[in-house]
């Protein structure tokens, strides 16, 4: 979408199905309060440190966005190409947890990408899928009210915006449904990588731009 809008709005755009599928997977499986009671130090800090760093995505200029939009897309995608091999035991996460959280909300700030930073941490932590799943929904979800409600504030998430938000709500609802039916006939694996190098090519042609 940066290609034809300014990226701010692009990511203003993601306000609606951000909050709905999110929400959907952070609340499933009875995990939400365990989540919260082990989670609350990083996320405490994400939600702080969100609309101070949003101070500089909604005055940045579009080629300097898309050059920090297209190195958070690079190393987003290698992240999850090159699965880190690092573990994080309990007895590092009292202090561990609210720097992960700072750099999410640095990142989510100044690019609207969260990502990289939750997904090593997850990782690390060795958790079961299930688990993964919706301990990072509810990091998205959380640093994503904080996110759209400064963009709100800062007059980027417009009623407009927010009803063709709303519309691409519909849509990602709408692809589940069949994802769902479909995911055994699909090679996960495959389909994966293709989209990672999808990625990793789109963010690298915005770093050009973002350059020239």
């Amino acid at each position: 979408m940066v290609a034809a809008i300014p990226f701010q709005t692009a990511i203003a755009l993601f306000a609606v199905p951000t909050f709905t599928s999110n929400l959907q997977q952070a609340i499933a499986g009875k995990r939400l309060m365990p989540n919260l009671r082990r989670f609350w130090p990083l996320l405490l800090v994400l939600t702080v440190t969100t609309p101070i760093a949003v101070q500089w995505l909604v005055t940045a200029s579009q080629d300097t966005g898309l050059l920090v939009l297209g190195v958070v897309s690079v190393i987003f995608a290698l992240v999850q190409l090159f699965p880190s091999h690092l573990v994080v035991h309990p007895h590092q996460e009292k202090w561990l947890a609210p720097l992960v959280g700072l750099a999410s909300g640095v990142m989510s700030g100044i690019s609207g990408v969260y990502g990289p930073p939750l997904i090593v941490y997850l990782v690390a932590l060795r958790l079961p899928k299930e688990e993964f799943v919706a301990a990072i929904s509810l990091m998205y979800f959380l640093g994503s009210v904080t996110l759209y409600s400064t963009l709100a504030l800062h007059g980027v998430l417009t009623g407009p915006v927010l009803i063709a938000s709303a519309l691409g709500a519909a849509v990602v609802g709408g692809m589940m449904v069949i994802a769902r039916k479909l995911r055994h006939r699909i090679d996960e694996a495959r389909y994966r990588k293709l989209i990672l190098g999808l990625l990793i090519v789109l963010g690298l042609d915005m770093i050009r731009r973002g350059l020239t």
